[in-house]
């Protein structure tokens, strides 16, 4: 999902893509370069998101902020009562910021699940609702009209990168950044969407979003080109791209389940010329594109979640 503005997409009208030409999601155009977003001010120890289109906003992190308690899978967020959920039905609602000890750069502060109704308008979509008990625990009732073929909501777990400093980290500074997951989407008659990564790249002459696609329903390749294919850890990927824009590995058969080698897919990029060789990370997510429910309600979950990054003996991946 892109940083910036994207046109918006009503879902009941021609606005939206209704009829499919081809199998997968249509998809509004990209924004040529997606920009930073700078929140609003937050209260004393509070860091405030500012959602735009699947990427957090960089925390606004007052001086006074202590960071959030590191829960374990089970656990809950630092913000809230011991065991109980964040619920939001809001479009642009977020839970967090999270303290969660299975993703490394995890303080307190950079750590967000989001409801993401981003290509919804005002009132466009039909109801989502998020329940989050922490990056590894959470989920989304979502209910999106029968036929609709473009992608309306990005509900994810966030994590940015960008430092303190307000920059981002080099991919080269990295020595490994991988990803564990368990998600289910429970697809229905007309479920139209993907589960995916969503990378945020900076300082780089070739794309600034990377999204991987795990689990796909109805999708097909999303109304991209193949560009290539990919072996990454073993799986074996279709690589397509829209236009000049951004790039998508395509898990070659569904997996509900696994581990993502988040750095070898960058370095695979970097490799081929796609991605600059100073490049820097912004924000790694992890969610569900939706385009349609066949109208019903459904329920996509995420019940483990993993980030886990090493930096090189140079340092300079966190702070």
């Amino acid at each position: 999902m892109a940083k910036s503005s994207r046109p918006v997409l009503v879902a009941a009208t021609a606005g939206c893509v209704l009829a499919i030409a081809a199998a997968g999601c249509s998809r509004p155009a990209r924004p040529a370069v997606p920009a930073h977003t700078v929140p609003p001010a937050a209260a004393a120890g509070v860091a405030s998101p500012a959602e735009q289109e699947g990427h957090a906003g960089r925390p606004t992190l007052s001086p006074s902020a202590n960071p959030a308690s590191t829960p374990g899978p089970g656990s809950s967020p630092g913000q809230s009562p011991a065991g109980a959920a964040c619920v939001t039905s809001v479009g642009n609602g977020n839970c967090g910021p999270y303290g969660y000890r299975l993703i490394s750069n995890s303080n307190g502060y950079t750590t967000y699940v989001g409801n993401n109704m981003w290509g919804c308008g005002n009132g466009g979509c039909g109801p989502q609702t998020l329940t989050a008990y922490h990056p590894g625990s959470w989920s989304v009732t979502s209910t999106q009209a029968s036929g609709n073929t473009a992608v309306l909501t990005y509900p994810n777990v966030q994590q940015v990168f960008t430092k303190t400093t307000n920059t981002d980290p080099a991919i080269s500074a990295f020595t490994s950044i991988t990803s564990d997951y368990t998600e289910t989407m429970n697809p229905q008659a007309g479920t139209d969407a993907e589960a995916a990564y969503d990378l945020w790249l900076s300082n780089t002459s070739g794309p600034k979003e990377i999204m991987i696609w795990v689990d796909n329903v109805g999708r097909g390749n999303g109304g991209a080109r193949q560009i290539g294919a990919a072996t990454i850890a073993g799986r074996a990927f279709t690589v397509y791209q829209y236009g000049g824009g951004e790039i998508i590995f395509s898990l070659d058969h569904n997996e509900r389940s696994g581990t993502v080698d988040i750095l070898a897919t960058l370095k695979w990029l970097q490799g081929r010329g796609l991605v600059s060789a100073g490049a820097q990370l912004g924000q790694i997510d992890f969610g569900f594109e939706i385009c349609s429910t066949g109208g019903k309600p459904e329920k996509f979950a995420v019940s483990r979640y993993t980030l886990t990054s090493t930096c090189g003996p140079a340092g300079g991946c966190f702070g």
